[in-house]
């Protein structure tokens, strides 16, 4: 997926709490995000208009704007990896957000989870297996 793609989706998507995204779509939209952030704060200060005198409507609106998007993203990122949106919190936590990124860059479930379809169109491994280990689950047999 490429950025223009990836845009589209994240914006069409943006509050969409359920499905999967894959590692391309996530990481260009957040790209993107950041890249828009950043490119707005330098507009501000090579105009010397700074971001102290109340001048940042344009900052805040595309922060607003950008936001859902990204929440979006990310929870459909984890949904990817099978895990709850509910990680999000590991933000709140010293060290959490490194977890969170380390999250993000991991390989998504291949195959069909609990979350919806594989975004890469990928076939459910074969057999009964845990996440993306190979390793059979072992049923008793009571």
């Amino acid at each position: 997926m490429g950025p223009i793609q990836a845009l589209r989706s994240c914006i069409s998507k943006s509050f969409r709490w359920k499905g999967r995204a894959s590692r391309s779509e996530f990481w260009w939209f957040t790209a993107i995000y950041y890249g828009g952030l950043a490119a707005l704060v330098v507009l501000y200060i090579a105009t010397a208009q700074g971001l102290g005198d109340g001048e940042g409507g344009p900052l805040v609106a595309y922060f607003v704007v950008m936001f859902f998007p990204f929440l979006s993203a990310f929870v459909r990122r984890l949904h990817d990896k099978g895990l709850t949106a509910w990680l999000l919190l590991l933000g709140f936590v010293p060290f959490g957000q490194l977890a969170l990124l380390i999250l993000a860059v991991l390989r998504g479930d291949e195959g069909p989870n609990g979350y919806g379809d594989d975004p890469l169109g990928r076939p459910a491994p074969e057999g009964l297996t845990y996440g993306r280990s190979r390793v059979p689950l072992v049923r008793d047999k009571d």
